[in-house]
């Protein structure tokens, strides 16, 4: 089994605020996430780190654990060493952001999977040779995601070591995120 964390405690300075509740396509931008991640409950315990209440309302009433996320000025590194921390020590961490709406839960099986069957110890989701989220750690990794600083995220254990991560290849839209305001709907 694998320890999914939804990441959701960021400031969304970028875009001006409460960007995982402001509607895309007439839902809320988490929701997205949310139903992928529904879509591996037989593979994944899910954690959310939020400190928003619609997405811990919403977590708690689709079978996920939620965590306090930490300052947002802290970095990303600040809620991914909170999430790891929630999380069993034995298991792989799947991390995944909450504003990529074309990150379907199909997509996220079959990269879950594939990270299994492949037998390495990180998976990773690739655009051609653009890496992107989420990304997939063993459990041998987790002293190194609770060292995390900053805003660079797991990338940089990532570094010397391409020849152990599995490669799932996805569409450019699949890893777009949404940082800055879309045409917001009312």
């Amino acid at each position: 089994m694998i320890d999914l964390i939804l990441l959701a405690g960021g400031a969304s300075r970028r875009f001006g605020g409460k960007k995982l509740t402001a509607l895309f396509h007439g839902r809320p931008l988490y929701t997205y996430a949310f139903d992928a991640a529904s879509a591996v409950k037989d593979l994944c315990r899910v954690t959310v780190v939020t400190n928003e209440e619609a997405l811990r309302t919403t977590a708690r009433e689709m079978g996920f654990s939620v965590v306090n996320a930490p300052p947002p000025d802290e970095g990303i590194a600040a809620s991914i060493r909170t999430g790891v921390a929630a999380t069993d020590a034995q298991r792989a961490v799947c991390l995944m952001v909450c504003d990529q709406p074309h990150f379907t839960g199909e997509l996220l099986r079959a990269f879950l999977l594939g990270f299994l069957e492949s037998g390495k110890p990180l998976g990773r989701v690739y655009s051609g040779e653009t890496p992107g989220n989420p990304a997939v750690f063993a459990a041998e990794f987790r002293t190194e995601l609770l060292r995390l600083t900053g805003d660079s995220g797991g990338k940089q254990i990532f570094l010397g070591r391409e020849h152990e991560i599995y490669r799932f290849s996805v569409s450019k839209e699949a890893l777009l995120d949404y940082d800055t305001p879309w045409e917001k709907e009312s």
